[in-house]
């Protein structure tokens, strides 16, 4: 009896570290989601899905945004999250196409544009780091105040006619690769490397895990903090440009609604709104998860007044996976 009584607390402490490492490490879930997507995707396609040409479109797609999700999950790590990205994109490229547009020099109109970006990210690090302001409350008041800018810069109105130069930027390619998504692979890649192994970098999930105990053993999290403020805006501002020179135009509606996209498919890849745990790769496999699973809807013939359900059924998931993690840490 005791034998079978030990076997039992021995099979269940098994399972539930088995259960505490798939919640911890949740890119070989994804990955496994998206070989599952990614086959009823070929099959519904005609076996077109996993075309050469067809994911080269998708690259070319949806890589800028990948991006974004770089800076909000270092934010997610240190307990905080930036509901301004998609108006500091709107900014930055609305910015750049203006200054073109009065004759500016294209490399000062860029440079000026991630500026511009940036600077929101800086106050938004000054309200949350200095002035103790919860990120939800002061990224939300920034939101407002880029896009309103952007609608003043604008006037209202698109900015067009971009010239040949800035167009390249979004239409460059190397090898027929588009040239942001081989930079999306390699920063990826070494920042995901820094996340881990680095002191500085891994001094953020300190900070998300308990922020008094950080200061204890001096790390400056405000600082810190203010500086991955400034780093998300300035990646957001660097998409925003790629994606405005796509679009051939610069509007001050653009990426209306996206940021709550990205902070979800942060989510989704193991970042957590209580802060502490994320990495770069599960941040980019969620955003890729979101984009099959959008494709998919649309190929298998399923309304796109369902996709909000969809969405928001594997957020549930993924946020349900994030309280049971958060429980088991705390237990």
């Amino acid at each position: 009896m005791k034998d079978s009584k030990n076997e039992r607390r021995q099979k269940n402490v098994k399972s539930n570290n088995l259960l505490q490492t798939i919640l911890r490490r949740r890119e070989p879930i994804l990955i496994l989601f998206l070989i599952i997507i990614a086959i009823v995707l070929q099959i519904a396609s005609g076996y077109k899905f996993l075309n050469p040409d067809n994911l080269l479109v998708m690259a070319d797609r949806k890589a800028p945004e990948a991006i974004v999700t770089i800076g909000i999950t270092y934010l997610l790590i240190t307990k905080d999250f930036d509901l301004s990205v998609a108006s500091v994109m709107a900014l930055s490229g609305m910015v750049c196409a203006w200054l073109i547009s009065q004759d500016i020099s294209l490399i000062l109109a860029l440079i000026c544009g991630i500026v511009a970006g940036s600077l929101i990210g800086f106050f938004n690090g000054l309200l949350v780091a200095k002035f103790k302001i919860a990120s939800f409350i002061a990224t939300l008041g920034t939101m407002y105040i880029a896009r309103s800018i952007t609608q003043i810069i604008a006037r209202g109105k698109p900015i067009s006619n971009m010239p040949e130069e800035f167009i390249s930027i979004g239409t460059y390619t190397i090898f027929g690769i588009p040239w942001y998504f081989i930079f999306l692979i390699v920063v990826v890649t070494i920042l995901q490397f820094l996340l881990k192994k680095q002191k500085t970098m891994s001094k953020l999930f300190y900070i998300g895990t308990n922020e008094k105990a950080a200061q204890m053993v001096g790390i400056n999290t405000a600082k810190l903090r203010w500086i991955m403020f400034i780093v998300s805006a300035a990646i957001a501002s660097f998409a925003g440009l790629i994606l405005t020179a796509k679009s051939y135009s610069a509007s001050p509606i653009a990426f209306e609604k996206l940021e709550l996209k990205y902070i979800a498919a942060c989510v989704i890849g193991g970042a957590s709104v209580s802060g502490g745990q994320g990495s770069i790769i599960g941040s980019v496999l969620g955003f890729l998860l979101v984009v099959l699973i959008g494709n998919a809807m649309t190929l298998i013939g399923i309304s796109p007044y369902w996709e909000g359900v969809v969405f928001g059924s594997v957020l549930g998931i993924a946020a349900i996976a994030d309280a049971l993690s958060q429980k088991r840490k705390s237990g």
